[in-house]
């Protein structure tokens, strides 16, 4: 059952006036993922209690990028390009937040610097009718979050910036979501007007399973099914990894014949 807690108030950029029904919807956020939330762990997930970050990267990282810029796009009046240099001169913000990774174990008091996407969509200025954003990064990972919804494009995590491995140059911050949703390696915020998949659930489409309902969250998940869909997810991997793997061992060598 969704946890029935106590609420946040979020402040929210102007959006067009056909947004406004769609972004008042999240000026009250539930506290999931504010170390205050109750409870702070939801149930039946395990802390993990180990100092050093635990950083689960099943996707990615590719090649530490050259020339790395931020970038909007979608329905946008004004379009972003930010070197990095650039981006984090913008207006930032440090808050606390808990990371709940969909395995089942919850890492306690993250400490995330970086801009909130408040600031970005006063900047990029979504037209009428959005209602998502859709947040790309690198290798085709991606994860969409309704617009309004508190966010933070984070680039420092405690004090210090992202390791490679953690999410450098820029990662989403999505508190109260599952961890997989806050992509690291960001590269586009594409504002949206309709529904789209995020890399995950396109993964799932293309395997012949469910998508995941976009309104679980770690606190009002059935855990089994959780478990269950974690074991197909990795059975997949697996059969995919296989047959990637036999596809090149059967392409020629391009050795030359005499």
């Amino acid at each position: 059952m969704e946890d029935a807690v106590s609420y946040r108030s979020v402040p929210l950029s102007s959006p067009p006036e056909s947004n406004k029904w769609f972004a008042s919807e999240f000026r009250l956020l539930a506290k999931r993922g504010y170390p205050d939330n109750e409870p702070r762990i939801p149930p039946g997930w395990r802390l993990a209690a180990v100092e050093k970050w635990p950083i689960n990267t099943m996707h990615g990282p590719g090649l530490r990028p050259t020339d790395w810029h931020f970038e909007t796009a979608g329905d946008v009046a004004m379009p972003l390009s930010l070197t990095y240099d650039r981006f984090v001169q913008l207006p930032h913000v440090t808050k606390r937040f808990d990371h709940h990774c969909i395995d089942g174990w919850s890492y306690l008091g993250n400490e995330w610097t970086g801009v909130d996407m408040s600031t970005i969509i006063e900047m990029t200025r979504p037209k009428e009718g959005v209602k998502f954003v859709h947040i790309e990064g690198e290798m085709g990972y991606s994860s969409t979050l309704a617009l309004g919804q508190e966010l933070m494009l984070a680039f420092k995590r405690n004090g210090e910036t992202l390791p490679r491995a953690g999410g450098w140059p820029v990662r989403l911050v999505a508190p109260g979501e599952f961890g997989y949703k806050s992509v690291k390696w960001v590269q586009r915020v594409k504002f949206i007007p309709e529904w789209e998949e995020d890399f995950w659930n396109k993964k799932l489409i293309g395997w012949g399973e469910p998508p995941i309902d976009p309104s679980l969250n770690p606190w009002n998940i059935n855990n089994e099914d959780r478990k269950s869909g974690l074991r197909k997810l990795f059975t997949h991997l697996l059969d995919e990894k296989r047959r990637e793997k036999m596809e090149r061992a059967a392409k020629p060598s391009g050795g030359v014949s005499s």
